[in-house]
């Protein structure tokens, strides 16, 4: 069955290209196409729609305004942000309203189709300079001492493993790659840790584990 995607985008030579880009893919089925905030809440059916690429700044309403939309219909849409912006601080509202991903458009149509495959696999990937700058300034504050540390109190030798290799921006397969383990025991891994320290996603893993020198 082919991955359901809608575009958002206020760019039409942008989004025929990326549309174009997508149907080239036998896994992709563009179901829908709008140019704005406002025009995706009136014409997407957003459940019949497996991911949403998403602009941040668009008439009509921003792609953050968007991303409540789209959970509030159908909180299992994954959605990923398709940007130039690289703040910060937006990075950190689309991630915590809910975003699945947050791709440079500048970055390669390969790392697009990394970041769509991994919010079908329930993982989150950032573009790589987004990524780099968020684990550097993290990694400037001054690391908490083993004793102090929430991971070293609450996570197994392995579990600090397995987030060492996530700081490290490593997928769930490289992941078991490395540590000669299967993918299913590596998602268990990951499930465990969240649990354990009451966190949604791996960005909140990754500012913790940065914060506290684990890299």
């Amino acid at each position: 069955m082919k991955i359901r995607v809608a575009l958002v985008d206020d760019h039409p030579i942008f989004a025929a290209g990326l549309k174009q880009l997508l149907e080239s893919d036998g896994r992709y089925e563009v179901k829908a196409v709008a140019q704005s905030g406002e025009e995706a809440r009136k014409s997407i059916d957003f459940n019949e729609v497996d991911v949403a690429l998403v602009d941040v700044n668009m008439p009509g309403g921003s792609g953050i305004e968007l991303i409540r939309f789209i959970k509030r219909q159908k909180g299992d849409c994954r959605v990923i942000m398709l940007t130039v912006e690289e703040d910060e601080e937006t990075v950190n509202r689309a991630i915590k309203e809910g975003a699945q991903g947050y791709i440079l458009k500048q970055e390669s149509p390969e790392h697009l189709l990394k970041a769509i495959q991994a919010s079908m696999d329930g993982e989150i990937l950032l573009s790589n300079h987004v990524y780099t700058r968020m684990v550097d300034r993290i990694r400037k504050t001054s690391p908490l001492d083993k004793e102090q540390s929430i991971l070293y109190n609450k996570l197994t030798e392995r579990e600090i493993e397995v987030t060492r290799l996530i700081v490290q921006g490593k997928n769930n397969k490289q992941i078991a790659q490395e540590l000669y383990i299967s993918e299913s025991t590596v998602k268990n891994h990951i499930s465990n840790i969240m649990d354990k320290l009451s966190i949604k996603n791996r960005i909140e893993l990754v500012t913790i584990a940065a914060r506290e020198g684990i890299q």
